[in-house]
This record gives structure tokens, sequence and C-alpha cells, in this order.
């Protein structure tokens, strides 16, 4: 009977090995969006030459129109205060959040990245930023967990400070900050800008991020081990 208990243990113990290996090694990349998702973007203001138009900005509309694997699809539309359209309105462009690319191109700071990331995880492209900080925030009244990305590039020519943060559960961009000084004569030059989420329906659901399918096969297949493994052991005691 101990062997055979010992024998169950070690083979219980292999199998989660085998489970655990590949999730402890790599981080899994999946879109945290639908199709239909949306959110918009308002408040935009823009401080210093080159970025004062940002102040005639209305509104920015970037909504899901298709999820497949690791790509997500996105449509952005927007006007200026006085209702014409801004550039880039009607476009439309594909944003892979395991490569990080935009229409096939790698894109630093992009407006989605995967769902359910945390504080260390990394941020496609490979090499290049890593999450910070994941922490609760109000936006629109409502409590999110978000994933928060500081850069700051120091340059010869300029030094710049970036703030993203990030929907935990969708992935999604809620607000932008930018501060950049550039070194010119007679004395150098700063600009600023910044925009936040004023309207959405990623909200709807619970800001727990979902629970990885891998986790799921894992408890299932342990229930079922440990099933197996009590079924043999009342089996082994009644011959006995």
């Amino acid at each position: 009977m101990p062997k055979l208990k010992i024998i169950i243990l070690l083979l219980l113990t292999t199998f989660l090995s085998a489970i655990f290996a590949p999730t402890v090694l790599s981080q899994a990349y999946y879109p945290g969006v639908s199709t239909g998702d949306y959110v918009k973007y308002g408040n935009f203001i823009g401080v210093g030459p080159g970025v004062e138009s940002f102040n005639d900005y209305d509104w920015l509309k970037l909504e899901i129109t298709a999820v497949s694997g690791k790509e997500v699809t996105l449509f952005s539309m927007g006007q200026f205060r006085n209702g014409t359209a801004i550039p880039g309105n009607g476009t439309t462009t594909v944003w892979n959040i395991e490569k990080g690319t935009e229409d096939g191109v790698p894109s630093t700071q992009g407006p989605i990245i995967a769902g359910g990331l945390s504080q260390g995880d990394a941020i496609p492209p490979q090499n290049t930023y890593t999450i910070n900080k994941t922490e609760d925030r109000t936006y629109l009244g409502v409590s999110r967990s978000v994933n928060i990305l500081d850069v700051s590039i120091s340059t010869p020519d300029y030094n710049s400070t970036l703030t993203y943060v990030y929907d935990r559960l969708s992935g999604m961009l809620l607000e932008s900050r930018s501060e950049t000084t550039t070194q010119a004569q007679p004395e150098p030059i700063t600009t600023e800008y910044s925009y936040g989420i004023i309207e959405n329906n990623i909200f709807g659901e619970s800001s727990i991020a979902p629970i990885p399918l891998v986790y799921v096969v894992v408890v299932i297949a342990v229930a079922v081990v440990v099933v197996v493994a009590a079924a043999i052991l009342a089996l082994r005691k009644k011959k006995t």
C-alpha cells in the first residue's frame, strides 16, 4: 500500500510539473477585447510648438472591428472642435499584441496591449518596455485595475518622459501623457501633450483579469488525477 501511494504521488508531481513548466517559462499574450468594443478619448491638451493642434481635437474613437488569434483590428474615427475630421479619420490598423506590430511594422506605445498582463511583464516588441506598475485607479467613476508604462528617453538633442496607462483586463489605452525638452538656442524648448478616455463600453465586465485557459486545464487535469488515484486506492483496499 505505501508503495502504491508513493507511485501515485510521483505521477501526480511529474504531471503537474510538465503542465506548469511552459507557463512559468513564457508569458502568454492574448487579446482582452472583442469585436464591437470601443474607447473614446477627449480632453486633449497640447502645450508648446508643434503640438498646439491637440487643443483643437474634440474626440478620437477606436473601435475593435475584428479579433483573430493575436491580431486586433482597430477602426479610427475623430473630429476637431469645429466638426471637421482629424488626420487619420476612417483608417483601419491591425495590431499584433504578441509581436508588438502595427500593420506588420514593430511599434511601441500603441493603443492596445495584451489583456491580463501585470507589473514586470514585457510589452512587445521584444526587448523594449516592461510594465512598471499595476494598481487600481478610477476612470469615469469605475475602479479599474490598470498597467502603467513610464518611459524616459535621453539623447544629446532631447529628453522625453512618457506615461501610458492601460486597462489591465482589456489591454486598451486609458490615458497618455508626454513631456519633451529639446535642446535649442537661445534656450531649450518644452512641449507637452495629454489626453484620456471619456467614453467606452469595456467597463461593463468585472475588472478582474480572465483566468487563462491553461489554468482551467490544469485544474481539470488535477481533479481527474485525484479521482483516479482515489479509485485505485479504494479498489486496492477492497481487494486486500
